[in-house]
């Protein structure tokens, strides 16, 4: 056994070293004295300071600086519920927080909790940046161009402004905007020289630019605003590189036909924060069962493959979580996992079912919003499934029914897990009471799963 393990001890003793962040000027590169301020202004007593992992090592020394200020109540949330980007009111609820001071990189989705956004900061050489831009052939003065942004920029955002304008007057920013406004999307506004703000359909028959590093973030960007173009200029490669998400367009529409062949749906709950989240909750299950999908709802707080895998029945899951989750492209999963939004292409005849660009934030899709639409009544008929080639029945089912009939539906689906758990293999932990023969209480294994005393060396 030893020739094949390493001694238990060493995995005992074994130090991990965390490299911390060096922040030259703590109080600035975490808005400790705004962040007094607001807490001091709403007159706040309890208050949780929610941190990435990367920024944990430094958590205690906020915690110190903001305790010298003001005298309140300050918990520090290590552990995310679900994705550190999003706000955790769950975390906060469990010890009746006020309010939620986040640091890091936010999704800047809606939340149900009051929250005050500290965005990570990053140096930007705005001359630099501006000059590579400009010596560009694609940033002519006769093209309509917006620029985006970084949230690690927007400390700098004054002085972005004021040089992009005055490289090209006509063209448009997209500021990052913390306060929710009509026009908002992914957290930031389309505002022109004179400070007047637009809807982001202005920027059909522009190029835009974004100043950052590849991610998430003009990821979501680059596949959710309809342009001529879209540009990524990395401040360290101080290069302008066109972006195309072609591919991943294509593998979407293999997903939607996927929905369709469908029969059970589960709706995988990421995200608890905020009215919205129910709200899309409700629309899905309408989806399915307007459709006659029958449709479970998953909560397994952060979700991975072991434990989707415990759910074979579900033939594909539909997360509802912020636009900043890259769990929709992850292919590790036995089934796959779409967004809102293709669920409703799939599902709503009312849908483009040729969309050129996609909804990543599910709270577009709901009512009075921008991407918002009637949920169609569908009619009984029969396509061809372009993935199997078989004729696929669509079946009707109906948005409003009797209590007799829905207590009888919730009757047959569980019936229907029964028998879904019954034909496995394995069941899990079961009493199986009087078929054990009962024996007395005996010493159990010693040590670590990599090696137990009872083990041969």
């Amino acid at each position: 056994m030893a020739n094949f393990t390493t001694d238990g001890q060493l995995c005992i003793g074994r130090e991990i070293n965390v490299e911390p962040h060096q922040f030259n000027d703590l109080s600035s590169s975490f808005d400790i004295e705004e962040t007094c301020k607001w807490i001091s202004d709403h007159n706040f007593t309890k208050i949780s300071l929610q941190f990435p992992d990367e920024l944990l090592p430094v958590s205690t020394k906020v915690y110190e600086e903001i305790k010298k200020r003001i005298d309140i109540d300050l918990y520090i949330l290590g552990d995310t519920s679900y994705a550190s980007c999003c706000i955790d009111a769950v975390a906060a609820m469990h010890v009746k927080s006020d309010a939620v001071v986040h640091y890091g990189h936010t999704c800047f989705t809606k939340t149900n909790i009051p929250v005050y956004i500290v965005l990570p900061k990053s140096l930007l050489n705005v001359d630099k940046v501006m000059k590579g831009i400009t010596e560009d052939k694609q940033a002519e003065e006769n093209n309509k161009l917006c620029l985006f942004y970084g949230s690690e920029y927007d400390h700098c955002k004054d002085n972005l402004k004021r040089i992009w304008f005055q490289c090209f007057p006509r063209s448009y920013i997209a500021y990052i905007e913390k306060v929710d406004h009509k026009d908002r999307f992914l957290g930031r506004l389309v505002q022109d020289a004179t400070g007047q703000t637009y809807s982001v359909d202005i920027l059909e028959d522009c190029f835009c630019i974004f100043i950052g590093s590849r991610g998430q973030t003009i990821f979501n960007l680059t596949i959710s605003v309809l342009a001529k173009g879209w540009y990524l200029f990395n401040p360290d490669k101080n290069k302008l590189e066109h972006i195309d998400e072609t591919s991943w367009m294509k593998r979407r529409r293999f997903l939607v036909e996927k929905c369709k062949d469908a029969e059970v749906v589960g709706i995988l709950v990421c995200k608890l924060a905020g009215e919205q989240t129910k709200e899309i909750i409700s629309r899905m299950k309408q989806l399915c069962r307007i459709n006659g999908k029958k449709n479970y709802i998953v909560s397994v707080g952060k979700p991975n493959v072991a434990k989707l895998a415990n759910f074979p029945e579900i033939d594909i899951y539909v997360m509802i979580a912020c636009p900043e989750n890259d769990l929709y492209s992850n292919r590790d999963f036995y089934k796959p996992i779409v967004y809102p939004y293709e669920l409703e292409v799939a599902l709503n005849s009312k849908r483009d079912q040729y969309f050129t660009t996609h909804v990543t934030d599910y709270d577009d899709l709901l009512n009075g919003k921008r991407h918002h639409c009637e949920i169609d009544n569908i009619k009984e008929e029969t396509d061809v499934s372009l993935i199997t080639g078989r004729i696929r029945e669509t079946k009707v089912g109906h948005s409003q029914e009797s209590k007799m009939e829905l207590e009888m539906k919730q009757n047959w689906a569980l019936e229907n897990i029964g028998n879904n758990l019954h034909e496995r293999s394995w069941k899990g932990l079961e009493q199986k009471l009087g078929e054990t023969e009962v024996k007395p209480a005996q010493t159990g294994r010693k040590g670590i799963p990599l090696q137990y005393n009872n083990e041969p060396k």
